[in-house]
């Protein structure tokens, strides 16, 4: 269950990805799948929230690492 915040967590997220791949490389996306999995194991909901925010993040920034400067995606 979702609950509403009362600030936007997407910049933690994003710190917290930028740090995982720097210190893990792409290794972080396992780490995280992991995460993801024993939370839902514990039935952690706001774990579970949580690594999926820093998830996209992570995502984000991998997928922005493989697109060369000036790339159209359509």
């Amino acid at each position: 269950m979702k609950h509403a915040l009362a600030f936007d967590p997407t910049t933690y997220f994003r710190i917290v990805a930028e740090t995982l791949l720097r210190n893990h490389g792409e290794t972080a996306l396992s780490y995280a799948e992991d995460a993801l999995r024993k939370m839902r194991i514990l039935g952690d909901d706001e774990g579970f929230e949580l690594w999926s925010g820093i998830e996209r993040q992570l995502f984000k920034k991998v997928r922005e690492r493989h697109i060369p400067k000036g790339a159209m995606i359509h």
